[in-house]
């Protein structure tokens, strides 16, 4: 059974619909966006005064650079947020960044790449290459993790893919958080768990990876990478959570790759193991564990 903090913040969650406003499409995503957008993504006050942060940019966009301050990073992580490809890193994800970088030792690489619907798949996958070919110049990519949450896990897949393809270094290893690896949710599981889910709705991953999509199409496996070839890719950790609709997505990719270190905790919303609950504590600390390892 979940902790007694995660259940009473998924209930809040659940009955206040903070996040399902945001994911459940509609006449009222562009204000979502709009809203969403109007203010910088870009780590806390906090984060600054405590770690090193550095802002850089690459062909126009944010990159963020977070790590400890006071010792050698223990290790280097490519990280690709989550918000379903529309929207920047939010509150959750700076935490996240900040929590492996203070405790963990991590440092950690954070692109701010383009959004649907002003950027297709293409444009976006091809600025993920791009930055990352950028990248393979300057760092040790055998010592390298890349990793996202949610569509971000679905982008870091989707660039490790491409990176194999384009005959590029790849990282050492892959972070995958309740990855989002199918744009077109038409399991039948998604109907049962989506009255429990916190945070999606089918109906708004379905308009968001639409929108991402373009005349690419949903099944295009830049967009949906559980298609694509998952062969010669490094050593993948993955998680999924049982009160989350994109768990079938994680659970097909531990199908399709029964290899895998895939933790499935159930009654877990989407993308706990970013959050604060004690199970995403032992989540992150396992990443570290994988990422040292």
């Amino acid at each position: 059974m979940p902790s007694f903090t995660t259940r009473i913040v998924s209930f809040i969650l659940r009955k206040t619909g903070i996040y399902r406003k945001l994911f459940s499409g509609g006449p009222d995503f562009p204000g979502y966006q709009a809203k969403a957008l109007s203010v910088p993504s870009e780590p806390t006050a906090k984060m600054k005064s405590k770690l090193s942060v550095t802002r850089s940019e690459f062909q126009g966009r944010p990159i963020w650079d977070v790590a400890p301050r006071d010792r050698a990073p223990a290790a280097t992580i490519l990280y690709w947020h989550g918000g379903g490809y529309v929207y920047p890193a939010a509150e959750a994800h700076w935490s996240f960044v900040a929590r492996m970088a203070e405790h963990h030792g991590w440092r950690m690489i954070v692109p701010l790449y383009p959004l649907a619907p002003m950027a297709e798949v293409g444009e976006v996958t091809a600025f993920a290459l791009d930055f990352y070919r950028d990248l393979a110049a300057r760092e040790d990519m055998s010592k390298l993790i890349m990793g996202g949450d949610s569509a971000g896990g679905g982008l870091a897949a989707a660039t490790a893919m491409a990176a194999r393809d384009a005959g590029l270094p790849l990282p050492a290893k892959l972070i995958l958080i309740c990855p989002w690896v199918e744009a077109s949710p038409n399991h039948p599981d998604q109907v049962k768990i989506e009255p429990r889910d916190a945070i999606l709705t089918i109906r708004g991953i379905r308009e968001a990876g639409e929108m991402y999509a373009g005349e690419a199409g949903t099944k295009d496996p830049r967009v949906s990478p559980i298609h694509a070839d998952w062969s010669g890719l490094p050593p993948i950790l993955a998680f999924g959570g049982g009160d989350d609709i994109l768990v079938v997505d994680g659970r097909a990719l531990k199908a399709k790759l029964p290899a895998i270190d895939y933790v499935e905790k159930p009654g877990m919303i989407h993308d706990w193991p970013i959050f604060f609950f004690p199970e995403s504590r032992v989540a992150q600390a396992r990443m570290a564990e994988f990422a040292a390892g």
